[in-house]
């Protein structure tokens, strides 16, 4: 069994510090596998916003997985938007658009979506999906693979025409022979989750799909600040969202999921409502 902490979307230049406290206070005690952080590190990509973030990181628990997402690139600088897109994430968040983490069970992957040439989408490049295929090979039968990207392959249930990946269905099938179990994003901060095979008509391959909303910024669409707890076995995935009510984070919702044949079916929701 593995646990995975998957934040998103800080934002820091439009951060809530209470949340942002909070999130400190609620994995201190927590020892997850893994922290995954699926994008969106500042609001404008400037340097000050990114000094923030990286000493933010320096206080979340090790090891750490991250990607950048569309907030990530300027917007306002034509220069650096086109020439330099990373240049200041690579500086001061991590080097590495291609991370990875391994053990004996899991094997999470990140890959890089955020684009120069439009404001808030992304897609996979040809060349980026040769790489994942060529790594997600070299991983040994059995163990459970994860792809992070900060665009989502599906949409929220109340936006059903909001912004995901490019090219998704494209993706996925590309991907399918890979044998990722689950993808981990963000983006459109809101935490919601399903398998691909109910909205991608061509999809093969079931493949649990699970966003988080977002962690700290006060860029709230009609959801609370949020993070993911993930709790992972071979057929088995544990969601517990955890939401911010003011005071603390605390769980709001408890869904399963359980893989019979080869699909992931869910196998119980429970609404749990603490108040502080």
């Amino acid at each position: 069994m593995r646990s995975i902490a998957h934040i998103s979307d800080l934002h820091f230049g439009r951060i809530d510090p209470a949340a942002a406290e909070g999130l400190v206070t609620d994995l201190k005690d927590r020892h997850p596998n893994l922290l995954v952080v699926s994008g969106d590190f500042t609001q404008r990509a400037r340097r000050k916003q990114y000094k923030q973030a990286a000493e933010y990181l320096t206080r979340l628990p090790q090891p750490q997985l991250v990607v950048p997402g569309n907030h990530d690139v300027p917007l306002f600088n034509p220069l650096r938007r086109f020439l330099f897109p990373l240049k200041r994430y690579r500086q001061y968040i991590t080097a590495d658009l291609f991370p990875s983490f391994r053990d004996e069970e899991l094997f999470v992957l990140g890959v890089n979506t955020a684009r120069s040439f439009t404001r808030t989408s992304g897609w996979i490049s040809a060349s980026q999906t040769a790489a994942i295929q060529a790594a997600a090979r070299a991983v040994s039968p059995g163990v459970f693979k994860v792809l992070v990207t900060h665009q989502p392959f599906i949409p929220a249930p109340r936006r059903p025409k909001a912004d995901v990946l490019k090219g998704g269905s494209k993706s996925l099938r590309e991907l399918e022979s890979s044998g990722f179990d689950m993808l981990l994003a963000g983006h459109l901060h809101m935490a919601y989750h399903d398998d691909v095979l109910a909205h991608h008509e061509f999809a093969g391959r079931s493949i649990l799909a699970i966003q988080a909303g977002t962690a700290t910024s006060t860029r709230l669409r009609g959801e609370p600040n949020a993070y993911n707890w993930l709790t992972i076995e071979r057929n088995r995935v544990t969601v517990v969202v955890r939401t911010w009510n003011g005071n603390a984070f605390v769980e709001s919702l408890v869904k399963q999921y359980e893989r019979v044949d080869n699909i992931w079916r869910a196998v119980g929701q429970s609404p749990v409502i603490q108040r502080q």
